[in-house]
């Protein structure tokens, strides 16, 4: 095949472009379609969602701003999504956010409004990465 022997010695000369011209003429005299995808792989629908953080105060950061984030580290059953509100719904009406009884493997998230009974709690446990497991309502 002479045509080989040319791409061939042109990318000696030219490089891997006129390798790339050339196998795609070579590709289009045989009649075939030569088909180009320049994007990296795209994750299937069965893939395990990257954990945004392992260490607890990152991973609220993330959590609590994020409603997609939210729903991925959830395990709680019919949870309503936001299940913690989210940063301008928290400032508009001035909650704060503190994290609490941290450990290796469980930490508490507590939602209070100054001068107010307000007080909610957020349970979270680490296993392959931190996901909320309970709810408390402590508001009167």
């Amino acid at each position: 095949m002479p045509f080989l022997k040319e791409s061939i010695r042109e990318v000696n000369v030219g490089g891997l472009n006129k390798l790339f011209f050339s196998l795609l003429l070579m590709a289009a005299s045989h009649g075939q379609a030569a088909q180009l995808n320049t994007r990296s792989a795209s994750p299937t629908a069965t893939s395990t969602p990257v954990c945004p953080a392992q260490d607890i105060s990152f991973f609220i950061q993330q959590f609590s701003s994020d409603e997609a984030v939210q729903s991925l580290y959830t395990t709680i059953q019919s949870a309503e999504f936001p299940v913690m509100p989210l940063v301008q719904e928290r400032k508009d009406n001035a909650l704060l956010m503190r994290l609490e009884d941290v450990t290796a493997s469980t930490a508490r998230v507590n939602l209070t409004k100054p001068d107010s009974d307000y007080l909610v709690s957020y349970y979270f446990k680490m296993d392959d990465c931190w996901r909320l497991v309970s709810i408390e309502n402590q508001s009167l």
